[in-house]
């Protein structure tokens, strides 16, 4: 027993030692003829995403091929190529590889390039143990500066997408099964029926590269390597851009290399729900992904933003440890002194602006905003960034802002107010002096593509001169078109007929309201008296019937109408039916203001009858006669309860 834990010890340092040689190959070879300079990366984060103790991961189902496009920065005659496994559980094993030359089609390859990518000496297949990592045999393929290769892959086994990084390329997999079989499509030109692997959100698209960890290129010509490295803010193609104005200056040794992760901070893991697509702290990372890199002389670094923003996070604040600006200073001394002991130089990016950014998180897209006091400790560590004298130089975002508002993008520059779109990426790139990596002249890469990235932040700016210029303008509002007073307005119930003019005229039309019978066929005309005396007008208050002045006669003269109310006597009609209730405006001159009717006893068009009120009494008796009789058999019920 002892000898057998011996054995498995002694297996596990050699295991160990072999991987972390394996990936650390050095920059020349041998002979010391060749140079060995990264030209492609993708720092790689757990793919898993654990709910309670389900773990969920994105599969590769048995039998299928995976395709990933990407561009090399640096010309070579040859490539060598790293995978890893860092975070699988169990090892994996990639049965069939190879690279070629990218076609115009997504997922197309130019046929005729195709290599195959073996190890250990020609061998096809590779396991990549759990934790670890493996660098292919040198592939005899020559590459140009900016050249987009693809690297193809064949799974005969479902795998579980552990590891990836999520920039630098573009995925694509033949799905294996039923419709598409299990044969190996890495030499095919175009995959069968391709999906596109990537995580997507509302306003950007995460690109899933499973495995590959980096591309390294031989050349003759000895050669360095620089490193962008930091969060979402960098995951673009600005270091394509960079890489695009060294490229055009001349500078044929030089490669730029992408290390930046979604979401990641610099002093704490990634937290929350999605905690492990967000990365290691870079300051645990940076050895990897930084100091271990074949070639590497720069390194540019933008981090530091999400260490504020999560500990203020709705969805992140509980379990995301809290630091002062004042910490991230210190997180950031440590990388210079890192760089500085393996002669790199380190360059570090102000916080670019982000005011209008709301992290949206599973819908809720208030997750975290722009608040001042979190802008003021943005602004500590711009602050230090400028004034320091231990990097070895910084690159100010500030040309980015919104000259209406300095503590936000420009707009053309941001989907969103914290990420950048691709003229965004273009101008940020032509912030960067060429002179940090030994460039000393070259165009910017708007020059070279002939785009003008500054065209809508001149335009604010002019429009900002404007002495008519309103920062916060108001949408005017159309302007209402007054009613003629002469023409009445139609109203939902024009088709009530005529009210006769009453004889009765308010003296008071003010908001005087006097209800009129409409008039209607089947309705008895009340006959007029000749003796009937002449109402004494009176002022009439707000909604009376009638006047109500005490000094006002009224004559009682039986069987006399006023309008509005019938004086009782032997020989006044009664009307067959009860009117609804109608309210008229309290301007005359416009006869539909404010109108309402009252429909609930009869409708406006309803043809008069003494329908209502009989029911109505029919009603009563039948509802009398119902509780005499309940109430009988509730007294018999009770005696005969007593008797038993």
């Amino acid at each position: 027993m002892k000898m057998k834990k011996w054995t498995a010890l002694v297996l596990t340092v050699f295991l160990f030692f072999g991987v972390f040689a394996a990936g650390l190959a050095p920059a020349a070879d041998a002979a010391g003829k060749y140079s060995w300079v990264s030209v492609w990366g993708s720092s790689l984060v757990n793919g898993s995403i654990k709910i309670s103790q389900l773990s969920l991961q994105d599969v590769i189902p048995g039998g299928s091929t995976l395709r990933i496009r990407l561009t090399v920065t640096r010309g070579g005659s040859a490539l060598r190529f790293v995978f890893a496994n860092q975070y699988g559980a169990a090892p994996i094993t990639i049965h069939e590889l190879s690279v070629a030359k990218a076609g115009k089609g997504d997922d197309e390859i130019v046929d005729g390039t195709q290599q195959p990518i073996t190890f250990n000496g020609g061998k096809t297949a590779v396991s990549v143990p759990n934790g670890g990592r493996v660098t292919s045999d040198v592939v005899d393929i020559e590459t140009k500066a900016l050249e987009e290769i693809c690297v193809s892959m064949h799974f005969k086994n479902l795998t579980y997408m552990t590891s990836s990084g999520l920039s630098g390329g573009r995925t694509f997999m033949q799905a294996g099964g039923v419709l598409n079989g299990t044969i190996s499509a890495v030499n095919n030109v175009r995959l069968k029926n391709p999906g596109e692997v990537n995580i997507s959100s509302s306003t950007i698209t995460y690109h899933t590269i499973p495995f590959l960890e980096r591309v390294d290129s031989r050349s003759s010509e000895e050669g360095s390597c620089a490193v962008f490295i930091g969060d979402s803010t960098l995951v673009n193609d600005t270091y394509l851009y960079y890489a695009k104005r060294i490229i055009d200056a001349g500078a044929t040794n030089v490669s730029v290399i992408n290390e930046a992760i979604i979401g990641n901070k610099l002093l704490s893991n990634g937290s929350g729900l999605i905690g492990n697509l967000y990365g290691q702290a870079l300051i645990d990372r940076f050895k990897r992904d930084v100091l271990d890199i074949p070639g590497v002389k720069y390194c540019f670094v933008k981090i530091g933003l999400n260490d504020i923003l999560h500990q203020f996070s709705k969805s992140l604040g509980s379990a995301t440890p809290h630091y002062t600006p004042q910490q991230i200073i210190t997180g950031y001394r440590t990388l210079i002194t890192l760089c500085h002991q393996k002669g790199i130089q380190i360059y570090f990016f102000t916080h670019s602006p982000w005011k209008g950014y709301q992290r949206s998180f599973l819908g809720q897209t208030d997750d975290v905003s722009w608040t001042q006091s979190m802008q003021d400790m943005c602004e500590q560590l711009n602050d230090w960034i400028t004034s320091n004298k231990e990097a070895d130089g910084f690159i100010d975002c500030f040309p980015l802002a919104n000259p209406a508002d300095p503590y936000a993008l420009c707009p053309s520059f941001t989907p969103d107010g914290a990420h950048l779109t691709d003229i965004g990426s273009i101008a940020m790139a032509d912030l960067i002096p060429l002179d940090f990596v030994g460039v000393t002249h070259g165009r910017t890469a708007a020059s070279i593509l002939g785009v003008d990235p500054y065209a809508e932040k001149a335009e604010i700016i002019r429009r900002m001169n404007d002495p008519n210029y309103n920062p916060n303008p108001v949408t005017p509002v159309t302007p209402v078109t007054p009613v003629n007073p002469t023409t009445p307005t139609t109203s939902p119930y024009s088709n009530i007929p005529t009210v006769p003019t009453s004889p009765y005229t308010p003296s008071n039309p003010g908001g005087t309201v006097f209800p009129t019978v409409p008039s209607n066929p089947a309705l008895p005309t009340v006959p007029s008296s000749p003796t009937l005396p002449t109402v004494i007008t009176a002022p009439a208050g707000p909604g009376s019937a009638l006047p109500s002045d005490p000094a006002a006669t009224v004559p009682t003269t039986p069987g006399s109408t006023v309008p509005g109310s019938t004086i009782p006597g032997s020989t006044a009609p009664t009307a067959p039916y009860e009117a609804p209730a109608t309210v008229y405006p309290a301007d005359p001159a416009n006869p539909n203001q404010g109108v309402r009717y009252d429909v609930e006893d009869v409708a406006p068009n309803a043809p008069a009858s003494g329908s209502v009120g009989s029911t109505g009494s029919v009603l009563f008796i039948l509802l009398l006669l119902a509780t005499v009789v309940g109430v009988g058999v509730a007294v018999i019920l009770t005696i005969t309860k007593k008797k038993a």
